[in-house]
């Protein structure tokens, strides 16, 4: 009886290995890779979608909602936390500058941070500033932190080379 039960159990055993596992799928290394290149990816067209709403169509508060999260961090020694003094803050400098334009010479990202390397000028006639404006948005692609680093563009430079 004995031996019967252990061939018994050695041949369940057996059968148990056999069959396919039952294990929760774990998504490959490519996978993985891809989610994150989306996610990199969006947030990307996010961060250019709200530059160009914002400071090329003047729409700071409808950039501001679609754009930006609940949160909102400001590393910019000029302009306070949160969505509302963004808008604060730019919205009445670009009705006083309907000319105003930025054209973003770079993009660079990395996960939930991107960023722009722009010309920014008042207008046409402006040598303007060399903007590189730097972003980090949370895991549904909002903008959520913002620091920047802004240098006028002067008339010549030493090497020659433009600032752009």
């Amino acid at each position: 009886m004995i031996k019967k039960t252990a061939l018994t159990l050695v041949a369940a055993l057996v059968l148990a290995a056999c069959s396919p596992a039952q294990t929760a799928t774990v998504p490959s290394a490519a996978e993985t890779g891809a989610a994150v290149q989306s996610q990199t990816e969006r947030n990307k067209a996010n961060v250019l979608a709200f530059y160009e709403m914002a400071f090329n169509q003047h729409k700071v508060k409808e950039a501001t909602e679609q754009y930006v999260g609940a949160e909102y961090l400001q590393h910019n020694p000029d302009v306070a936390d949160g969505g509302r003094a963004f808008i604060d803050a730019f919205a009445p400098f670009l009705k006083e500058h309907p000319a105003s334009h930025a054209e973003i010479k770079r993009v660079a990202a990395d996960g939930d941070l991107v960023w722009l390397h722009v010309h920014s000028k008042m207008d046409k006639n402006d040598r303007g500033e060399a903007v590189v404006d730097i972003f980090r948005l949370d895991e549904n692609g909002k903008i959520v932190e913002h620091w920047d680093v802004i240098q006028a563009v002067p008339e010549k430079t030493v090497s020659g080379r433009s600032m752009f």
